[in-house]
């Protein structure tokens, strides 16, 4: 179905005139005491702080296992994690079923 106000060559001039009062009414004009903010401009790349990848040297893997087993496995590395965790003020929990919710208490 066709809208016969759209069909006349007369409306289409009202319709645009419609259309185009509204925004004039949104338009600005310079005020007589208005003054003109100088923006300082600058540009900073992300790129500043780059630095280029370089060859590190890696151990053989059969080497790194053999001094992770020297050390004391990863137990070592939990204990040394609970040596220095952040709150070590406060009280830790006793050791056994109790810490890891299974057991009664």
């Amino acid at each position: 179905m066709k809208n016969p106000w759209l069909s006349r060559p007369t409306s289409s001039r009202w319709l645009a005139a419609a259309l185009a009062v509204p925004s004039l009414a949104f338009a600005q004009t310079p005020e007589a005491g208005a003054t003109k903010v100088d923006y300082q401009i600058s540009y900073r790349s992300a790129f500043t702080g780059y630095e280029a990848y370089k060859e590190q040297s890696v151990q053989p893997w059969k080497e790194a296992n053999d001094k992770v087993g020297q050390i004391g496995g990863w137990r070592a590395y939990a204990r040394e994690m609970r040596q220095t965790a952040p709150d070590a003020g406060q009280e830790q929990p006793a050791q056994g079923h109790g810490t890891h919710g299974g057991g009664k208490q």
